[in-house]
């Protein structure tokens, strides 16, 4: 290799070249370098041989000499940017991974592929790779994608973003037609439909805005369009005579080519006239405003190789007046409809020609965004689960704007925010919102700003004022996913009332918390068909954490579910301002984030495997700290609901109360008998505003019960001190609910000694309430044999019973009521010992 000590070489170019060097060496004759030369341009360029008589050639393959002879392009900035490299032939023009005749394309993306740590030594690796890959014909591997054709983009020629999907050429010919254009603005044009020559075209800009589902106002236009059958080159041409040349190949004439350019630009001409507001500024001698020119040119050029048809690839050309002059000459041309195909005067004919002599091309820098070759960067992730979808986000504040804009950038299709707040100083330290949009509602400012990211996939609306009120006037059964950001316990308590009172199923709905200083978050997940809702979830979550024997939750109860309210309140602003938490907008995007694909993913498991569930996210807080962090999950199933018909409260049995009066009433049929009684003591709460009866525990009989086959009559020993110890491990959560007993084998309904207990409600309590539940399971034989047997759930009967009559100072122990006859009784508890008869009730009178 020619001695480079004397060229002016930056540290990275010498480095190359000192590598290459030794990649030389090694060889034994394989790779040689002859010549090195710096460039103008700031380039070192190295003529490198590369023996090829070792890759026999194949029938698809290149066909290559004994030795290949390439330039290296080293730029001053190497390894940081990679070389490239071109032969000094274009032997290889119009092979894939060629482009523009020349320059050998070793790596689809630099950014992920060249690794600057491999230096020269993977560089010259990879050109040896594409020789290979090039003499055996698999430049396109079967499952890679093909590789499209380039046009040098010229960026003061404009943007293109293709948004539909493209047309496909027939068999027999090219397609020709027109694409629906939008004008975003003076450099930005977007795709949004297709028309072909025989489909009818609008003949008023409205039409054509309505048949793209445009706004009205919208500045739209045709552009001419030429699909062809075939692939027809890897880069386009520099000059217009060559790009019409190639198209000749594929039967599309100048002629053809000319008069579909005519034509659409007359039909521009014909759209402008007819909107209003152009008429109104347009004399009657005058011409209307040329509408810009764009040729756009598709190609059957994309797809994976060996898998299946090919797409088009489009590629744009700026025309800068040619079409609009073509438009002028062609209105002299006696045709009519599309004619133009082989009528077009030969006046226009002799300016196109002359014209594409002269005239270079100008390719504009096309985005692709249509959906049949655009995958989004978020569709393996539970993000996807939103495309498409209805969601409903209440609040716009620290949770609901983030999760908000999650949304829309998800692509959901109809997103409604509903937030009264007003933005103010306080919040632009972690609330997406800025110092022009104070004294604005939050839920405009928000919408306004969403509405922007992705208009064609995604129409954002606000609702600005009370959440409760703007809730009561919407269809909520038409979204499918509704997100409380609200953090307020009466948007809370008016979902949950809101979901009982519903017969139809509601939509998936996620509570969404953020503690006191942004270090822990809480979502709350109540799937479609759930049957609590967030007050429901949270309320079952503050009972998990409390009760955890472990104290792996105790932060959360401190955050979340205190015994006592905190006394140390963040008041953001002085006055009556809402007491809120202390966070950045990094701790509280992070953990939006965090709980919004948390939820997701939940959304997008089988339905079966649970119905309510709880994500706990902790965030990091240094590397010293004690805390766990990371993501905790808390599932549970659907309760089994009973009704209290006089109130109409929803009773909500967990799962874990019902199988505790299963085992019982299991126990009591096996060592006492199938038809004696059995019951025990309710633990929960009463919850008027949502209208719920919550039953979190059931226990058995106490031991100085009275059990029969005819009645069963509650104990005391040991309940109370069994309520305290419960009242003390859930927080206080769950108190005295009330008593259950079973009607073995008969109907789940209250018989007269219970009516008549309901109005004592005798209970062991010291501070009795007032009110207690009365639960009664029972069932014709095949029911109650089931329920024993497999589970399946039995008859029950629910009444929320009120004390009419006075409370005794001392309540009477256990006796069977004096109207019964001599029956055989047994005690609760464990004991299995039957004790001496005791009255007998009369026909008719069973409890």
């Amino acid at each position: 290799m020619k001695d480079s000590t004397t060229l002016e070489l930056t540290e990275g170019q010498q480095l190359a070249l000192d590598q290459l060097h030794r990649i030389v060496q090694a060889s034994r004759g394989s790779v040689a370098a002859t010549h090195v030369a710096a460039t103008a341009d700031g380039y070192v360029e190295a003529r490198v041989s590369v023996g090829c008589a070792n890759l026999p050639p194949t029938q698809d393959g290149l066909r290559l000499r004994s030795v290949e002879a390439v330039t290296l392009r080293i730029p001053p900035d190497f390894p940081f940017r990679a070389p490239s490299v071109r032969t000094r032939h274009t032997r290889f023009a119009g092979a894939p991974h060629v482009n523009w005749g020349r320059h050998l394309c070793l790596y689809r993306s630099t950014a992920t592929e060249w690794d600057p740590a491999d230096g020269m030594y993977g560089f010259i690796t990879r050109l040896l790779d594409w020789f290979e890959a090039a003499a055996a014909g698999q430049m396109d591997r079967p499952g890679e994608p093909l590789h499209p054709p380039n046009a040098l983009t010229d960026d003061a020629a404009g943007l293109l973003v293709i948004r539909h999907d493209a047309p496909v050429a027939r068999p027999d010919g090219p397609w020709l037609g027109a694409a629906v254009m939008h004008q975003v603005n003076d450099t930005r044009c977007d795709v949004v439909g297709w028309l072909a020559v025989e489909d009818p075209w609008p003949d008023s800009l409205d039409q054509l805005q309505e048949s793209a589902a445009l706004p009205a106002g919208a500045r739209a236009f045709l552009a001419p369009v030429v699909v062809t059958t075939k692939h027809l080159t890897f880069e386009y041409p520099l000059t217009a005579r060559e790009l019409v040349e190639s198209l000749a190949r594929e039967h599309i004439t100048p002629r053809l080519l000319l008069g579909l350019t005519g034509f659409v630009a007359g039909h521009n001409r014909t759209l402008l006239c007819s909107n209003a507001d152009t008429t109104v500024s347009i004399g009657d001698d005058e011409d209307p405003p040329a509408a810009p020119v764009r040729l756009l040119l598709g190609t059957p050029s994309r797809g994976i190789a060996g898998d299946g048809p090919r797409r088009t690839h489009l590629v744009a050309w700026h025309l800068p007046d040619f079409a609009d002059q073509v438009a002028r000459l062609a209105a002299d041309t006696a045709f009519s409809g599309h004619a133009y195909l082989s009528e077009l005067g030969d006046k226009v004919i002799r300016f196109g020609s002359d014209w594409l002599d002269r005239q270079s091309t100008r390719w504009m820098r096309v985005y692709e965004a249509r959906p049949e070759v655009t995958v989004r960067r978020d569709h393996a992730t539970p993000a996807a689960w939103l495309r498409g979808k209805r969601i409903l986000v209440l609040g716009a504040g620290a949770l609901g704007a983030p999760v908000a804009e999650m949304c829309a950038r998800a692509g959901a299709a109809h997103l409604t925010v509903v937030d009264h707040g007003l933005v103010h100083p306080g919040i632009l330290a972690r609330q997406p919102y800025t110092d022009a949009d104070i004294g604005l509602f939050k839920a405009g400012v928000l919408a306004d700003r969403l509405n922007r990211i992705d208009p064609h996939a995604t129409r954002v609306e606000a609702l600005v004022g009370n959440v409760t009120t703007r809730l009561s006037a919407l269809d909520l059964h038409s979204f499918d996913l509704i997100w409380d950001c609200t953090a307020n316990r009466i948007v809370r308590a008016y979902l949950e009332r809101a979901r009982r009172t519903d017969t139809a199923a509601w939509p998936h709905l996620a509570t969404l918390m953020i503690g006191h200083h942004a270090t822990r978050g809480i979502a709350a997940i109540s799937s479609r068909g759930a049957t609590g809702g967030g007050t429901d979830v949270l309320r079952r979550t503050a009972l998990a954490v409390h009760a955890d024997a472990t104290h792996a939750f105790d932060d959360l109860v401190d955050d979340f579910f205190p015994t006592t309210p905190p006394t140390e309140l963040f008041q953001p602003e002085p006055g009556c301002s809402d007491a809120t938490f202390t966070g950045s907008a990094a701790d509280v995007t992070a953990l939006a984030g965090q709980l919004a694909t948390g939820v997701l993913h939940a959304l997008a498991e089988p339905a079966d495997r649970h119905t309510m569930a709880v994500l706990i996210v902790r965030m990091p807080t240094g590397p010293t700290s004690t805390q766990p962090c990371g993501p905790r999950w808390l599932t549970w199933p659907n309760d089994t609901l009973a009704t209290d018909e006089a109130t109409g409260y929803d009773v909500r049995i967990t799962s874990a109360a019902l199988a505790e009066m299963r085992a019982e009433a299991r126990r009591g049929a096996r060592v006492r008998g199938p038809r004696v009684e059995t019951g025990g003591t309710l633990l929960g709460a009463i919850d008027d505003a949502t209208g719920v009866i919550f039953i979190d525990e059931a226990t058995g009989p106490p031991p100085d019960s009275l059990l029969t086959e005819a009645y069963f009559q509650h104990g005391l020993d040991g309940v109370s001190g069994h309520l305290t110890a419960r009242r003390q491990a859930t927080g206080n959560i769950s108190r005295f609910l009330g008593m259950w007993h079973t009607h073995p084998h008969t109907a789940a309904q209250p018989s007269a000694t219970d009516r008549a207990a309901m109005t004592s409600l005798t209970l062991p309590l010291d501070d009795a309430p007032a009110r207690a539940l009365v639960l009664i399971a029972g069932g014709p034989p095949d029911v109650w044999h089931q329920w024993l047997a497999t589970g399946h759930n039995p008859d029950l009967y629910a009444h929320l019973a009120a004390r009419t009559a006075s409370i005794k100072a001392e309540p009477p122990p256990p006796q069977p009521p004096t109207h019964l006859g001599p029956v055989q009784w047994w005690p609760g508890g464990y004991s299995t010992r039957r004790h001496r008869p005791v009255p007998v009730p009369r026909k008719g009178s069973r409890s």
